[in-house]
């Protein structure tokens, strides 16, 4: 029977999506430079050798593309990309431009974005004098799970129309998800991926993935954070302003588009995914930048997927360059606000800790199909994708690590937190937490058994020893490293197993809170170093 479905669907998409988007002799290079997806007709996508010719053979073409390798896969594999920028520059280097991330293959049976982007790496390097150089670099990651990608079969992907000679696995050769590591940073691929965002401090980062969720007749969908903790005016931003513009260019190029999400209750609503920061448009949201979710769609045929893919880039591309000002005073502030010093005795502000998805007061048409044929049927849902906060936590001055494993200052630093050390002994008010519950979950989520902790705060004054680690929240990654330190977080380190040999009922939490803003003398870490 899902034999059939699949049939009626790729004959469906195949009338529905003639003529959508460029023809492949239509778009820039396919004669001069194929990538393997156009060069096979649409029936193969490229190993990671082939992806790294490919790059090379932009490298070689253009000035203004040089190549790079970020990190080693965990078998040994290049992780590797292209930055494109006329002219060149350096990661932060004051450049007025906006920085485009763009991210392919994170799961790598959905393969679609890893051949849209290397088609968008080609228009760039080809197009002599093109508008998107003169308010944009690029940093392109198509083939981000390398090691995956190279485990290809027709079976890794059950329903998934193509391409036919099979595509890699969802997970990397130790089993992790790689979509699941943002928080942890267990993996080569995971540090070596939050390593470059940290280094380039992307304005905007896109994430290409293919969904195989409900049916539906959009052949690409999309998402941006959810998470109440992200700064309010960004999530704002992105949904009053952006990404409408989005939709309607997609629109404007004949792709219809929506919200990323499933059918439940009877075709009543359309429910979105996690605000977890272990997801990476969720993490980058978190960091005080925008994080975009492409979604190209199962069930629709490989070419129309990987033309898809790449229009939704272009059109991410088009609006963020159309608003570049308006993006950059907006994260401009945001970040310039993260510095600020909160001054003693003023309201603290409140973060989020956990959240549950609500639905939208507004109704939504999505366009489904009638279960069980091809005839298409627009439903009026309730569009579940709002997350409000079910649990906060005033925001402190500072977090106190004096004897917490070396792993969590490990994570810290990876992440970009900035860490200082007490010069000499003070005494502070500080919050303790004390753990009055510890829930571990019955079965093990990507090789972790994840905790949640219960807590109560007990206001006390402490003497903090010289040499005890300090973490402001006054930083640009403030309100991401109180996600990662704070208890009752549940997506933080406590969450991944980090402070599990220091946790007892009963016991404190090793982490102290100093609320109100004090005088310290500090010292910086330096990156790499150790407790």
């Amino acid at each position: 029977m899902r034999g059939l479905c699949l049939l009626w669907l790729s004959a469906a998409w195949v009338l529905c999506t003639a003529g959508a988007g460029a023809g492949t002799d239509e778009l820039v290079g396919a004669s001069e430079l194929p990538t393997v997806a156009e060069a096979s007709g649409y029936e193969a996508t490229s190993t990671s050798e082939q992806v790294q010719l490919f790059l090379r053979a932009c490298d070689e073409r253009a000035e203004h593309v040089w190549g790079f390798e970020f990190g080693r896969t965990s078998q040994d594999r290049s992780m590797s990309g292209v930055v494109i920028a006329d002219p060149p520059v350096q990661p932060r280097a004051g450049d007025p431009r906006l920085v485009i991330m763009l991210l392919g293959n994170i799961h790598s049976g959905e393969c679609d974005g890893k051949e849209a982007l290397l088609m968008l790496a080609r228009e760039l390097t080809l197009t002599a004098q093109h508008p998107w150089l003169r308010r944009a670099v690029f940093v392109f990651v198509p083939n981000y799970n390398a090691d995956g990608n190279d485990q290809m079969s027709v079976d890794n992907r059950p329903g998934q129309i193509g391409p036919v000679r099979g595509m890699g696995r969802r997970e990397t050769a130790q089993g992790f998800d790689l979509n699941r590591d943002f928080v942890r940073l267990e993996t080569a691929e995971g540090k070596a991926l939050v390593r470059l965002i940290d280094q380039w401090n992307p304005h905007m980062f896109i994430d290409c993935h293919t969904t195989n969720g409900s049916i539906h007749r959009y052949p690409l969908t999309y998402d941006i954070p959810h998470n109440p903790a992200v700064v309010s005016e960004l999530r704002s931003y992105l949904r009053e302003q952006l990404m409408p513009a989005v939709s309607q260019g997609m629109r404007g190029a004949g792709f219809e588009t929506f919200y990323y999400g499933n059918f439940a209750r009877e075709h009543t609503r359309w429910e979105s995914f996690g605000f977890e920061p272990r997801y990476s448009t969720e993490y980058l949201g978190l960091r005080g930048r925008i994080g975009i979710l492409s979604e190209s769609y199962s069930y629709a045929d490989y070419r129309t997927r990987v033309l898809a893919s790449r229009e939704f880039v272009r059109q991410c591309v088009n609006a963020a360059i159309d608003r570049a000002d308006e993006i950059k005073r907006v994260l401009g502030a945001i970040e310039q606000s993260a510095e600020v010093v909160r001054a003693a005795g003023s309201a603290a502000e409140q973060l989020p800790l956990n959240a549950e998805l609500r639905p939208f007061e507004q109704k939504f048409r999505v366009l489904g199909r009638v279960p069980g044929s091809d005839e298409p049927r627009d439903y009026e849902v309730e569009y579940w994708g709002r997350y409000d906060a079910t649990k906060q936590v005033e925001l402190p001055f500072a977090y106190v690590l004096s004897e917490v494993p070396a792993l969590v200052l490990q994570n810290l630093s990876q992440h970009g937190v900035r860490l200082e050390r007490l010069r000499e002994a003070v005494s502070v008010s500080v919050r303790v937490q004390r753990v009055t519950g510890i829930r571990r979950s019955a079965t093990a989520f990507q090789k972790h058994q994840l905790v949640q902790l219960e807590t109560e705060s007990l206001p006390q004054v402490r003497e903090l020893r010289a040499g005890s680690v300090i973490v402001r929240t006054a930083q640009p990654l403030g309100r991401l490293a109180a996600w990662l330190l704070e208890a009752e977080s549940c997506d933080g380190l406590t969450t991944w197993n980090f402070f599990d040999v220091m946790l007892r009922e009963g016991g404190e939490y090793p982490v102290l809170a100093i609320p109100e803003p004090v005088d310290l003398s500090v010292e910086a870490v330096a990156a790499g170093s150790g407790p």
